[in-house]
Parts: structure tokens; C-alpha cells; sequence
């Protein structure tokens, strides 16, 4: 089976492009992070396409910001954008080389289990979803494997991200780095303490979170066939989503608390992005030939 990835949780500050490098199309490991709540590389079903409003939100707060599972749908639209480019820009540089594609796994929507959207994972698992491409031109016929010139489009390709990402990944990333702190607040720490007894009531060993996705991990690589790894997913889905509420009610009220204030601290930064982010959105769909979207519940 394949491995795809999910966005770590940041207990220390991170590179600006640490959740995108994930999903970057040239990537093929998987990422990991440590503590609570971290995630290693996990071996899912195959990814499926999401169901997708294409519709970038008027406001563009809860996407910057996310605070909520729901939030992070909108995060992961701007994310898997992000990584559509890098797609799109190293493709077209490919095709202008006359240049092979080489086999690498497609832009995904990567969840953000720093602050899980547990309504999705309860019903879905934790298997990704794959961003809509538009149609790519044909292959050249006569196109070669150059290894030289894959690489420089590779370059190409993460150049436009890049860009795209440099006018709110700063601000995003403070961000999503500030909410280590709501780990140490004592509703939370006791939350997560029924967190092992919870898990065993739905047949889940695990002492934590971490240990829980090392479970996970465990037994969706050794699922004998893709359905058998596709009812385990969305079984240990359900129990995670159930066992993580009591976490989730601590959190979600501490991270609005803390939003207003970052929104307050960061205001002028954050009205910059808003104010430029929409028309860099429409820019780069018309000259990849690519849509925004957010995954949404089919």
C-alpha cells in the first residue's frame, strides 16, 4: 500500500514548509514529529478525491487561523492548493523540457491533528483525500528521463509554491506553533488522562495518542487487502474520534480564547494576508489552469 502523510503536530517552531513538505509531490517518506499528539507516516487505504466546494471563503480568519476541526477543511483547501502548484508549475516545466513525469504521489489534502476534525475521522478514517487536478496536456511522445532537468523542474515547481506560501505561511505557522501551550492547561492533561482507558473499552492497547498511531500504523500495514485496510481504518477512526472528544471539549474553547487574543496581537499581519491572498489565489488558478477548493462532508 501506498504511504501518504499527515500534517505533524508543531511543539516547536517549524520551517515555514514543514506541513507542505508532506504532501509535496516529490516526496515519498513519511513525516513525523514528536510530542503529544505527534504522527508518524501511516499506510492507509488509497487515497480517494475528496468532495470539494471550490469557493475560497469570505472569511479568510478560520483558514489562517483554524481553531476547530471544521476550521481545518479550510486550511487544508489552502494547503492542497499550495501543493497543487508545486504540481502544476513542475508539470509544465516538465512538459516544456520534453521531460518523463516521474512516478510520485499526487497533491493530497493533509489533516492537521494538532487539531483533528473528529466529525470526518469518525465516519472516514484517517485515509487522505487526493486535490482535483484539472486535466494535464498529454505526454510528449518522444519525452526522455533526465534526471538533470527533473530536478530543476522539481526546483520549478517548489520555487511557486514557495512564493505562494511566504505571504501567509509565517503568520500560520505562529500560529499553529502557539497551541503547545494549551497542552499544559490541567482540563486538557486530564482529559487526555482517560484518554488509554477509553481506547482499551474499544479494543485499542495504547497508552496515548502517539502510541495509538503507532497502532494504527501497525495495523493498516499488515491488513492482508486494501478492504480489510479500509474497515480497519475507519474502525480505529471511531474509536479515536469517540476516545479524543473529552480532549476536544478541553481544547476548542481554549483555542477561540487564544485566537482573539492572536488576532488582536497580529492584526495588522493578518488584514495583509486577507487582503492579498484572494487575488494571488485568482492569479495562480488562471495561469495553472487550476481551481481552489475545500474538502467538505459528501
Amino acid at each position: 500500500m501506498p504511504r501518504v502523510h499527515r500534517r505533524p503536530r508543531r511543539t516547536t517552531a517549524p520551517h515555514p514548509a514543514a506541513g507542505l513538505l508532506c504532501a509535496a509531490l516529490a516526496l515519498t517518506t513519511g513525516c513525523s514529529a514528536a510530542g503529544p499528539g505527534a504522527t508518524a507516516a501511516i499506510a492507509p487505504p488509497s487515497a480517494e478525491r475528496a468532495a470539494v466546494d471550490y469557493r475560497l471563503p469570505t472569511d479568510l480568519t478560520p483558514m489562517l487561523l483554524p481553531a476547530t476541526g471544521v476550521d481545518t477543511r479550510l486550511t487544508q483547501g489552502l494547503d492542497g492548493f499550495t501543493a497543487l502548484v508545486r504540481d502544476r508549475a513542475m508539470r509544465d516545466c516538465l512538459a516544456t523540457a520534453r521531460v518523463q513525469v516521474p512516478d510520485a504521489p499526487p497533491p493530497m489534502f493533509i489533516r492537521q491533528f494538532e487539531i483533528p476534525d473528529l466529525a470526518h475521522i469518525a465516519r472516514h478514517g484517517f485515509s487522505p483525500s487526493t486535490v482535483p487536478t484539472a486535466p494535464t496536456p498529454a505526454a510528449v511522445p518522444t519525452a526522455s528521463a533526465d534526471p538533470a532537468a527533473q530536478q530543476r523542474c522539481d526546483r520549478e515547481g517548489a520555487t511557486a509554491s514557495d512564493h505562494l506560501r511566504s505571504g501567509y505561511g509565517p503568520l500560520q505557522s505562529a500560529w499553529l506553533t502557539g497551541l503547545a501551550v494549551l497542552e499544559r492547561d490541567e482540563a486538557v492533561l486530564a482529559a487526555r488522562r482517560e484518554l488509554p482507558d477509553c481506547l482499551s473499552g474499544q479494543g485499542v492497547r495504547a497508552d496515548g495518542e502517539q502510541h495509538f498511531f503507532d497502532q494504527v500504523d501497525r495495523a493498516l500495514q499488515s491488513a492482508p487487502t486494501e478492504e480489510a485496510a479500509r474497515a480497519e481504518d475507519r474502525r480505529l477512526g471511531a474509536a479515536y474520534a469517540l476516545c479524543m472528544r473529552p480532549v476536544e471539549a478541553a481544547r476548542e474553547p481554549l483555542r477561540a480564547a487564544l485566537r482573539d487574543t492572536f488576532v488582536r496581537e497580529h492584526g495588522a499581519e493578518l488584514a495583509r494576508v486577507r487582503d492579498a491572498l484572494p487575488g494571488r489565489v485568482a492569479e495562480l488558478e488562471q495561469r495553472y489552469s487550476i481551481r481552489f477548493g475545500v474538502p467538505v462532508e459528501a
